[in-house]
């Protein structure tokens, strides 16, 4: 269970850990006052062109929509859907189970022992994931697993309890199972809430600007999670886009333009980190992951810096802080 400690930076303080339910919140809250006309909880299930506009139909999730089905118009479509759900949007990935799938599970616990200042990464057979402590001194643990890992788990534990298992039961027996550090962070703590499952994750690049479509978000690439920066990639591509877009002259044609730059500018900043995640979850995953994380980290400690730099950690959003200084 390799771990480093977080300090301050150069310029900006300590880091802070954020939950989503709150941090989704915030950017709702943020898009509304700004402006923005929310519809939820609704789903787009259509794209067409309508003239110079897209038509993007609406329908209901549980009744919350004003209209059962509705259409929205606008000349600029972002896709920011993520890339495990499935739909019928153009933008949207085709879903293939394989055994090699990873599958993402996510949990909060309080009155956990794991220091503040501590993030630690865990490595255990068929998976890996990460612990810090979050808002309101919840312990937040995110991992995934390979999905033939998981169904031999599930299987396993089954037959040994006489009943059925769920997914989240095994996910959380096997890394207690196997994880020391997890073990004792979680001995004395309580379970905040039920645990959350997404996936199949689709690490890697796709096509930023398609069918007059612009993506953002994991639904424009994504990383192994191994790094932790799906969030940060997701907020650091709007604002790209959104960059782009300003600068953009009015059409189809001025679109395209955009659509270009956008997708220079977001491999120039992403696309190493995705490359980086890739190999670092490699060898976590690997026969012995555990002990080699360990001993990279523990023969060559410059290498959770080298890890930083190649994640992206260190480098800045380009324009941003031209933009703040321009406020």
């Amino acid at each position: 269970m390799p771990g480093a400690r977080s300090g301050p930076a150069a310029r900006d303080g300590f880091g802070r850990a954020l939950g989503r339910d709150m941090l989704d919140t915030l950017l709702l809250d943020a898009a509304r006052s700004a402006g923005a006309e929310v519809f939820q909880p609704c789903r787009a299930v259509a794209i067409e062109r309508d003239g110079d506009r897209q038509a993007v139909r609406i329908q209901a999730k549980g009744g919350g929509c004003r209209d059962e089905a509705a259409i929205l118009r606008a000349p600029v479509i972002v896709a920011a859907h993520g890339s495990w759900e499935p739909g019928p949007l153009p933008s949207q990935l085709e879903k293939q189970s394989r055994p090699s799938d990873l599958l993402g599970f996510k949990a909060h616990f309080t009155a956990s022992s794991l220091p503040p200042d501590l993030m630690p990464l865990l490595t255990f057979p068929g998976g890996y994931g990460g612990m810090v402590l979050a808002d309101h001194g919840r312990m937040s643990i995110s991992c995934c697993i390979r999905r033939d890992m998981l169904v031999r788990l599930r299987g396993s534990l089954a037959r040994e309890r006489g009943s059925r298992v769920s997914a989240a039961e095994a996910v959380e027996h096997h890394i207690m199972a196997t994880c020391r550090g997890a073990r004792e962070a979680l001995e004395q703590a309580r379970l905040d809430g039920p645990w959350l499952a997404a996936g199949p994750i689709r690490p890697g690049i796709r096509v930023g600007y398609e069918a007059d479509i612009f993506r953002v978000g994991n639904a424009a690439g994504e990383s192994h999670p191994i790094i932790a920066e799906g969030i940060s990639m997701a907020l650091q591509s709007g604002w790209l886009l959104a960059h782009e877009l300003g600068a953009a002259e009015s059409g189809q044609t001025g679109r395209e333009a955009a659509g270009r730059r956008y997708e220079a500018a977001w491999r120039g900043l992403f696309s190493t980190r995705i490359l980086a995640a890739e190999a670092i979850a490699r060898m976590a995953l690997g026969p012995g992951g555990a002990a080699l994380m360990e001993a990279v980290v523990r023969n060559f400690p410059r290498a959770l810096t080298l890890g930083a730099r190649l994640s992206g950690k260190t480098r800045s959003v380009p324009g941003l802080a031209d933009a703040r200084l321009a406020r």
